[in-house]
């Protein structure tokens, strides 16, 4: 399509637009009137005189000096700037293009960019205040086992399936990303691109922490690509310039070389430093989309307001679309679906304008609809009704049985007594339902009165706080309670232990095994690991955390000095989850004989078996229980 093209070429730095045709001006006129909506530079027309004709065994072009001149005129008032002509035009021709034309008032070329990213035979545009649009998130190996197996036979026959069908459950874009171990990431990201233009109409989000797989693709990418990210770290020097060269569109991960901000003043101003270097590479704020950040609530439970007012930061103050991934808001809760879909639908009315999210769930589809309907965004009202089925959608059915089953169990817990664990009666103390009701505030009152009664500090750690933490690990276990309660228990049993742990007296047989814990090089996301350093630290584990974002050699140097017995590691992302590798092989060479135990969303036991590592946890109660196996 002509407005493709042109974004495309204009994008990548052409300063005028040429435009050919076999046929006359006329046939033209639609071409330069759809490049004209997206123009943002000059546009050449060199029509011919008209459509050739075979006469007595010449070619011959009928249209006259004047019909010429006549539709070179429509042209010029559609959008054209520089005219001219092409087969069959004489001098003749020129002359009266001339005469008629030379004083005309060219239409105004608009500069302002527009935020449109292109395939071969599409275009999407993010509009602040436009149309939520959908970027496709299962192209990707996270989670998938059967995905994983097939790119590591080298079969892209998955890849195009997701693809086809995110295109028909109604994403805009596709994000590609291909972070794992096993495979040439670079070799399968090219081959992917060149299948994905094939098989899909829909633009690409080139997604991957490393410059070099970006810029292939971008290299191959016939279009303007979407890159999934950029932040404030060392590679935006890579990137950026990357992203210039290829006139691509990218995402603003509001992220310094520090790590996550702490709070939204600080994203805010990494989203200027982004910006900031961005425009020193000849790029503007219309080249970005910013990523809210979006962390789990059940971790941060201000995390959804933080979203919510950068969303409307970049609405109101910047002009600038927001994106976000939009599972991470439910992560380790139940029922994440309607956390996610409350979110988006509160989301939207901040100014949100698009997620990376699986177009699929029907529930988040069709809200999103509804909030532009609502919202009256431009076109919504047949987007809705053209979209949504004709009959009722069932979302999920509830069991009744199952509902009442759960009220009861969570009366239960907070209540002083419990059938599942405590002592012969069932019942837990006051300083056990702390830690069991996650309530840090109460357990300190608590613990110094049966101090000053006398109680001995080491029994209220083996015959209170690690029944109660066993217990609050069972009971996420079973999927009793969630995230946001096993963070609460710990941070109530780390309570009584600020209290109790100076009163005792141990020896040297009583101290247990030093752990050294990190979040390893690239990644900056911690909340995982800090959870599992509270809860080892809380069954007595002398535990070095180093922080995130540890190179290899300093992890290894920290074990070996400390004579650790375990090391932990921690990986967010699919792109950095091959440091782990790093750390294993770095042990392994230097004679290291610690334990090594991985975990995060991205890893799998799978992943620990082909690294070499000891052993996979699933999450921070299950790494105690790793720990206390493999020692």
């Amino acid at each position: 399509p002509p407005e493709v093209a042109m974004v495309t070429l204009q994008s990548m730095g052409a300063d005028i637009v040429g435009l050919n045709c076999s046929t006359g001006p006329d046939a033209m006129l639609p071409l330069v009137e759809a490049m004209a909506e997206v123009a943002t530079i000059p546009i050449l027309a060199k029509p011919n005189a008209g459509l050739p004709e075979l006469i007595d065994g010449e070619t011959q072009y009928r249209m006259t000096p004047q019909e010429f001149s006549d539709a070179c005129g429509r042209l010029l008032a559609a959008g054209v700037s520089v005219i001219g002509g092409c087969c069959g035009t004489t001098p003749e021709h020129i002359a009266q293009l001339v005469r008629d034309h030379k004083n005309d008032e060219l239409v105004k070329i608009e500069y302002k960019k527009r935020r449109i990213i292109t395939s071969e035979r599409r275009s999407v545009e993010f509009v602040v205040g436009g149309p939520f649009i959908i970027i496709g998130e299962r192209i990707n190996p996270t989670g998938k086992k059967a995905l994983k197996e097939e790119l590591t036979r080298g079969s892209l026959d998955m890849v195009c399936d997701f693809a086809r069908a995110q295109e028909a459950d109604g994403a805009a874009v596709l994000d590609v990303n291909f972070g794992m171990n096993g495979i040439d990431e670079k070799e399968t990201m090219v081959r992917a691109v060149n299948e994905l233009v094939y098989t899909t109409d829909l633009p690409l989000c080139i997604d991957s922490s490393f410059p070099e797989v970006v810029e292939a693709a971008l290299r191959i990418y016939p279009g303007r690509a979407l890159i999934n990210s950029i932040s404030g770290e060392d590679k935006i020097h890579e990137l950026l310039p990357i992203a210039k060269k290829y006139g691509a569109m990218f995402i603003l991960l509001p992220l310094n070389s520090s790590g996550l901000p702490k709070d939204n003043n600080e994203k805010h101003a990494n989203v200027d430093l982004v910006l900031g270097e961005a425009k020193k590479h000849g790029l503007t704020i219309d080249d970005c989309i910013v990523d809210v950040l979006v962390s789990t609530v059940g971790a941060d439970e201000d995390a959804a307001l933080k979203c919510f007012e950068t969303a409307l930061h970049c609405k109101n103050d910047l002009n600038v679309p927001t994106t976000c991934g939009l599972s991470n808001i439910s992560f380790g809760l139940p029922q994440r679906t309607f956390i996610n879909t409350a979110f988006l639908s509160i989301a939207l009315s901040n100014g949100l304008t698009s997620a990376i999210s699986n177009p699929g769930q029907e529930l988040l589809k069709y809200t999103a609809f509804a909030s532009d309907l609502l919202l009256k965004k431009a076109g919504s009202v047949d987007r809705y009704i053209n979209n949504v089925p004709g009959s009722d959608v069932a979302f999920g059915r509830t069991d009744k049985n199952a509902v009442q089953n759960a009220s009861l169990s969570s009366k239960s817990d907070k209540g002083q007594k419990s059938p599942d664990a405590g002592d012969a009666s069932g019942n837990f103390s006051e300083i056990a339902m702390c830690v069991i009701n996650g309530e840090a505030g109460k357990i300190e009152g608590f613990v110094k009165k049966v101090l000053d009664e006398g109680a001995i500090p080491g029994e209220l750690i083996d015959k209170e706080l690690i029944p109660a933490i066993n217990e609050v690990g069972a009971r996420y276990e079973a999927k009793r309670v969630f995230l946001p309660q096993l963070i609460a228990g710990a941070n109530a049993m780390k309570a009584a232990m600020d209290i109790i742990e100076p009163l005792l007296v141990r020896d040297d047989s009583e101290i247990k095994e030093t752990i050294v814990v990190a979040t390893v090089e690239g990644d900056i996301h911690d909340i995982g690991k800090n959870l599992v350093v509270l809860m080892l630290k809380n069954y007595g584990y002398n535990v070095i955390d180093l922080g995130k974002d540890v190179p290899a050699s300093v992890i290894v140097d920290e074990a070996m000095d400390r004579d650790a017995a375990v090391i932990g590691l921690s990986a967010l992302m699919t792109t950095t989850m091959l440091k782990m590798k790093e750390v294993v092989e770095e042990a392994k060479a230097r004679g290291c004989t610690s334990k090594i135990v991985i975990g995060g969303a991205c890893i799998t036991q799978s992943f620990a078996d082909e690294i070499g590592a000891d052993g996979y946890s699933e999450d921070a109660a299950s790494c105690v229980k790793l720990v206390k196996s493999l020692l």
